[in-house]
């Protein structure tokens, strides 16, 4: 994996980023059980991402928590918002 600084902040993210929204909202739409998309989550991390984007709205946020526990929190770097 590719990482870049995030601006001026200093913080070295993954060029390639997990979104947890969009039309499949971690595949929560499509019908994927938690534990498969905890499982998904964990890919990711082991592909080397640590970024994740998720928002209120999006419902995501206690599954991407789900699957980000136990990983040390200074590894990676979650982006949220609120409408």
């Amino acid at each position: 994996m590719e990482f870049t600084t995030l601006g001026r902040t200093g913080l070295r993210v993954s060029i390639a980023g997990l979104g947890t929204g969009g039309p499949s909202r971690l595949g929560q739409k499509g019908g994927l059980a938690p534990d498969q998309t905890v499982a998904l989550i964990r890919r990711a991390i082991d592909l080397g991402i640590n970024f994740f984007d998720t928002a209120e709205n999006y419902g995501t946020e206690a599954i991407l928590g789900a699957g980000l526990r136990g990983v040390p929190r200074d590894s990676v770097l979650v982006s949220t918002k609120h409408y």
